[in-house]
Formats: C-alpha cells, sequence, structure tokens
C-alpha cells in the first residue's frame, strides 16, 4: 500500500507511537502519524502491512504518533478485535489466525479456570466478528476452510463449530440477534467435555454404555456452567442442552423428535458432526468435506438424524 500524506486537523488527540511496539509484517488497524510543524499527517494508512521498506522507514522518522482513541488497537485483544476483522476482510488466513487468538485466549482461560470462567464480553466480541466476515464475503466459508487445523481439540473445534453454523445460520436468514444467539451457543456447546474424563474421549476401543453414558451428560454440564457464568438466554441455552438430539429420535439427552428440537440445536448438530468427520480421531483419520457431507447426507446410520432442508443449504456453502 502507498504511503499517504494528507494533513490532518491538528486538534486531534496524539500519543506518541514506539517503534519498538511495531514489528514487521505486522497488519496495522490505526494510522501512523509524523508531526509537521502544527499538523499531524498520516504517513501510514490503516490496512497496511509492514514491509521490511516501511518499517524501516519508521525507524527513521524522529517521532511517530497515534491517535489517542486508537491506542488500544496496537494490540490484538478481545476489545480490539472488531477493528482487527473489520479493516481485514482480504487475508483469508490472517483473519483465522486472528480469530484463533482469541478464541485460544477465550478457552485457555476457562480450562485453567477452577470456578469454570467465561469471558462473556470476549465471547460476544469473537462471535460478532465472525458474522461480520460471514455476512461480508458469501464465500468466507469456503475460502477459509482450507486454513483449518486438522487438531481435535476443545477450542479448535468450538470455533470451527461456530463458523460453519453461522454460515449456515446466515442462508437460513436469521436476524443478527438470532446469529448472536446462534454464535454463543455455538461456541460454548462442549464447555462440559471438561467435566468428562479425558481417556474416555481419546479412547480408541468400543466404550461400554456407563462411559457413553458419562460423555453423554456433556450437554448438561454445558448447560450448567453458561448459567454459573449468568447466561439465561433460553434459546441459547436449549440449544446447548440439545445439540446433540436426533431428529429421528435416536439423540441425547431428553430423546427428542423432528418437531422438538429447535432451529438453533438443528444447526449446531449438523455443523459438530461435520467438524467431527473433516478432523482426524483416535480411531480414523479426517474425511474430506463433501465425503463427509455424503456419510451425512446417505448414510443409514446418520442420514436420518439432521433437519435435510439445512442440510442441503449447508452444502451449498461448499
Amino acid at each position: 500500500m502507498k504511503i499517504v500524506q494528507t494533513k490532518i486537523n491538528s486538534n486531534h488527540s496524539h500519543s506518541i507511537l514506539k517503534v519498538d511496539s511495531l514489528h514487521m509484517g505486522q497488519y496495522l488497524v490505526f494510522d501512523i502519524y509524523i508531526q509537521r510543524n502544527s499538523d499531524y499527517i498520516i504517513i501510514i494508512e490503516k490496512g497496511t502491512i509492514l514491509s521490511q521498506a516501511l518499517f524501516t522507514k519508521l525507524e527513521h522518522q524522529e517521532k511517530l504518533f497515534i491517535l489517542k482513541e486508537d491506542i488500544y488497537k496496537k494490540t490484538l485483544t478481545c476489545k480490539s478485535l472488531q477493528d482487527y476483522t473489520l479493516n481485514n476482510q482480504k487475508s483469508i488466513s490472517l483473519n483465522l489466525t486472528i480469530l484463533s487468538s482469541i478464541n485460544k485466549k477465550i478457552f485457555t482461560k476457562y480450562l485453567n479456570s477452577k470456578e469454570d470462567i467465561i469471558e462473556i464480553e470476549c465471547v460476544k466480541s469473537l462471535v460478532k466478528s465472525i458474522i461480520f466476515l460471514v455476512q461480508a464475503n458469501p464465500n468466507f466459508l469456503k475460502e477459509i476452510i482450507p486454513y483449518f487445523e486438522n487438531k481435535h481439540e476443545l477450542s479448535t473445534h468450538s470455533l470451527n463449530v461456530t463458523i460453519y453454523s453461522l454460515s449456515l445460520g446466515r442462508l437460513i436468514k436469521l436476524t443478527n440477534s438470532e446469529l448472536l444467539q446462534l454464535g454463543i451457543a455455538s461456541l460454548l456447546h462442549d464447555l462440559g467435555l471438561k467435566k468428562v474424563d479425558e481417556k474416555l474421549l481419546e479412547r480408541d476401543e468400543k466404550l461400554t454404555i456407563e462411559e457413553m453414558q458419562s460423555i453423554q451428560k456433556h450437554p448438561l454440564y454445558s448447560t450448567q456452567i453458561i448459567k454459573q457464568n449468568l447466561i439465561f438466554d433460553p434459546y441459547i441455552i436449549n440449544a446447548i442442552t440439545h445439540h446433540h438430539e436426533n431428529h429421528d429420535g435416536t439423540g441425547y439427552p431428553d430423546s427428542l423428535e423432528a418437531r422438538e428440537i429447535s432451529t438453533f440445536a438443528s444447526i449446531i448438530s449438523i455443523a459438530d458432526v461435520f467438524d467431527a468427520l473433516t478432523n482426524n480421531r483416535p480411531s480414523r483419520e479426517a474425511y474430506k468435506s463433501f465425503e463427509a457431507l455424503k456419510i451425512m447426507m446417505q448414510d443409514v446410520s446418520m442420514t436420518h438424524k439432521f433437519k435435510h432442508d439445512y442440510l442441503q443449504l449447508f452444502l451449498k456453502l461448499f
């Protein structure tokens, strides 16, 4: 990107920006200024990635400045996340890196918390950022999937399921408030796995009935945890509690049938199973996207589990 030199109203409040707070390759979500007499001039625009040449140019400036109101944007945090996604729509790989960084922060804090604390405002910021990206680019899911990590762990799975769910939610034409509810439920749907013996989750051989029942308690654990964190939205609670219900009545914990399963739970169910199939597991290697969708739509063990109207829409995303 070209370097811009535009006179800016000097009444703006500026702060000194130390060059050692920047790094080569950094994606800027704020303008960088220099001072000329009584004017502040933009020397590098937000939206620029700092190349070696630009970074060297900054090092040779006597002083650099940033708007005081932009100081919080210097680092990627929950507060600045939406600025990063708003100003970076073109680099899909960078989008995923940004989202994954905040997502990992949320889940690391949760998994290390004895009180099962969730940073709810951070969760909302992450979900809103994904909603923005999904709505801004109809091909967002298709373009970002190649950059997904083949890594079966809670944080990665939860982020993937959220991106899948919100992409499908957009096609179903959910409102922004509904997408926010769906996104929160998607990101937090498996929190209860923290309460399940990890050895059971990784076991290769067939589980006993008691062991399977232990795993199947995790949606109820997830619901308890979000209530502890003061999330009482009935639509979010319902979606989390019932994301393992099947349309043929064979799911858990309540053996609900098609007409009893909510829209959000039906969406998350599809996203959850699809992500499980497209990631390596102890007993098998990952399926390709279309292989996974074929299994979900045609395999006798799965075909009656999902709302097929939604499954057909989900297919259109690829």
